[in-house]
């Protein structure tokens, strides 16, 4: 399996645009090849399952515990993610990269922010623009409920059983969840 250095997804480092692509075409390779690439693909050698819908199944995922990553970038479009690992939780950057989601990030003072996922939005020249749409987060810790954690992402560990949830959000009002997460 593919592993992203921790310097490209740790909160102190930045990824530089040419080291985002480099791990963008290396998850989605790896994502291609272990079956992960697409809604509704077969379950990945990685230990990440995927699903066009909220409920993607754990069950062949290896992994002595789980975690779900539930990603809607667009209204009807719903992304679900098992990962499996061996500790109690795992850091939510972590989680992300092992799901073989596409992802670009970025590093700012207060931590990682989430650009891109999945390729939403096609293109962008900024992270977090003001006035324009952005990665909303929540984080499910019974894997039923959603909460808007009051930390970034970068200082977030998803449970065993927990999600991840990711809602690619307008710019006012509150952001509202991605669809009820299921237990990992």
């Amino acid at each position: 399996m593919a592993t992203v250095p921790s310097h490209l997804w740790s909160s102190r480092a930045r990824l530089r645009p040419v080291a985002a692509a480099v791990l963008a075409l290396s998850l989605g390779a790896v994502a291609a090849a272990c079956g992960g690439g697409s809604p509704g693909g077969a379950a990945a050698s990685g230990g990440a399952a995927a699903s066009g819908g909220a409920a993607a199944s754990c069950s062949a995922v290896p992994g002595a515990h789980h975690a779900r990553v539930v990603v809607e970038p667009s209204a009807g479009k719903v992304i679900s993610r098992c990962v499996g690992f061996s500790g109690r939780s795992l850091p939510a950057l972590k989680l992300l990269s092992k799901s073989h989601l596409q992802l670009g990030t970025q590093a700012f003072s207060f931590g990682v922010a989430i650009c891109q996922v999945d390729h939403v939005p096609a293109h962008y020249s900024k992270c977090l623009p003001t006035g324009q749409p952005y990665w909303a987060l929540f984080l499910s810790k019974n894997g039923r409920t959603w909460i808007s954690p009051s930390v970034g992402v970068s200082d977030i560990s998803v449970p065993a059983g927990g999600s991840l949830g990711l809602r690619y959000d307008p710019p006012t009002g509150k952001p509202a969840p991605p669809p009820r997460p299921t237990p990992a």
